[in-house]
């Protein structure tokens, strides 16, 4: 579970400070990593978050970002209920359809891949009973970013051999 200390003033309101005041506040590390993982899940979904990974804590994992082929990251990345990621998809083909300027798709139509890396977790150490985690990873977040990379490998679109990022948290005790 995240401190309460990471979360941001007035988070779920109109009023949340800005990601910048958060990030001199906490004295958000610099390494790219960490700073996805504040950005995307402390700063942006901190209660949801917290709410679904309550026995996780940051100093248990090993943050980095990885590079993996789409069809690696088809293969064995996973959502809730260990189901595929593919609740966008659709979505993708929508809004190819209607010409949508939506920045992520947008971003990824132009350049194949996602403006910034989904985040995944090792499960192994995860033991919330209320939840059946992806394995052998799980996306945390990035559920549009990771249905859109998956429709553009359906439709080759990229290639199964191209490469995308991605943060991953290990455990770093065994």
């Amino acid at each position: 579970m995240l401190a309460n200390e990471l979360r941001p003033f007035g988070c779920d309101s109109w009023e949340k400070e800005p990601w910048d005041c958060y990030r001199s506040r906490l004295a958000v590390p610099d390494d790219p990593a960490l700073e996805q993982f504040y950005r995307q899940i402390s700063y942006d979904h901190f209660d949801h978050f917290n709410e679904r990974y309550s026995n996780f804590e940051l100093n248990d994992y090993k943050c980095s970002i990885c590079e993996m082929t789409a069809v690696d990251a088809s293969s064995w990345v996973r959502y809730f209920g260990n189901c595929e990621m593919r609740q966008w998809c659709w979505q993708y083909d929508e809004f190819e359809r209607t010409g949508s300027r939506y920045p992520i798709f947008r971003e990824m139509s132009e350049s194949g891949t996602a403006p910034f890396p989904p985040i995944l977790i090792d499960t192994s150490k995860l033991t919330d009973t209320k939840y059946v985690y992806g394995k052998p990873l799980h996306l945390i977040e990035g559920t549009h970013r990771f249905s859109y990379l998956i429709r553009m490998l359906e439709r080759d679109l990229i290639s199964p051999e191209s490469r995308h990022s991605f943060v991953v948290l290990e455990p770093r005790f065994p």
